[in-house]
């Protein structure tokens, strides 16, 4: 299993634009209530699936957008604008911490490396990739949580929370399973006063396997919460719908934004000889 997504929508009356964010999984609070935080994800790896040892060495990805005019492009992102020196966060275990294989001892914090800029539209992009050594057969969730995210049109400014599901649980066929991945970028333009279909790339490195998008939700799986605040199953434009990963919308509010939060998980398929 993934994280999930939000999308938010921006429209601009002088361009008849509309700005899409995408987020995969946030959560809970901060004391600097600020818009600079544009959403994000958070995806693992075994580094060598096919381990047959008492430990697994783990790969945890995490990429997040940000406003350029509010966050530096450098490294230890955000930690390294003035101002938010104190706001490095840790991934935290949000479900099943019992069998999280010793994870909670040593947990990955939320700093990333600034990778790519965009000035036009006021975008950062920053990435890390971490190395983590956890108890083989482990299973848990971790989320980075915090409330920095913007006013959108479908839901309040507060809480978010990016979750993802490592399961260290071999395979039926002996293997470590790789979970999906997604390269959605955050946020996007779209047209408004239009139906507007967006797909979610994703993809699976284990052939064969059936990825899957749905709504976040709260609670989500193994009782995580998968949105906070931005949990919008139920608070959706009209005419919006999630099919075989492809959001489809209508924004009918120039110089707006809108969030979308899904979860992004896969369907194990084995080959028959």
């Amino acid at each position: 299993m993934l994280s999930f997504v939000i999308i938010c929508i921006f429209s601009s009356m002088m361009t008849s634009r509309v700005f899409v964010l995408f987020f995969l999984l946030l959560l809970s609070s901060m004391m600097i209530r600020s818009v600079h935080f544009n959403g994000g994800t958070i995806t693992w790896t075994a580094v060598d699936p096919f381990a047959n040892t008492s430990s697994v060495v783990v790969t945890i990805t995490q990429t997040y957008f940000w406003a350029l005019s509010k966050i530096n492009c450098d490294i230890n992102v955000p930690i390294t604008t003035v101002g938010r020196e104190n706001q490095s966060r840790i991934l935290t275990c949000v479900a099943n911490c019992l069998t999280d294989g010793g994870y909670s001892t040593s947990p990955i914090n939320s700093l990333t490396d600034c990778v790519s800029t965009n000035p036009p539209v006021d975008t950062m992009k920053s990435q890390t990739s971490k190395n983590v050594t956890i108890a083989s057969e482990s299973f848990f969730s971790i989320a980075h949580q915090d409330g920095t995210w913007r006013d959108v049109e479908n839901s309040v400014q507060g809480n978010w929370s990016i979750v993802t599901y490592i399961n260290l649980r071999r395979r039926l066929d002996g293997i470590i399973n790789t979970p999906p991945a997604s390269t959605i970028q955050s946020p996007q333009y779209v047209l408004p006063n239009r139906t507007t279909q967006i797909r979610i790339p994703v993809y699976d490195v284990n052939l064969g396997d059936e990825v899957r998008c749905r709504w976040a939700r709260n609670p989500g799986f193994a009782g995580a919460d998968e949105c906070d605040s931005l949990c919008n199953e139920n608070n959706l434009p009209n005419g919006t719908s999630l099919t075989d990963c492809v959001l489809t919308f209508v924004s009918t509010i120039e110089n707006s934004w809108y969030g979308f939060t899904f979860q992004v998980n896969h369907i194990i398929n084995y080959k028959k000889n």
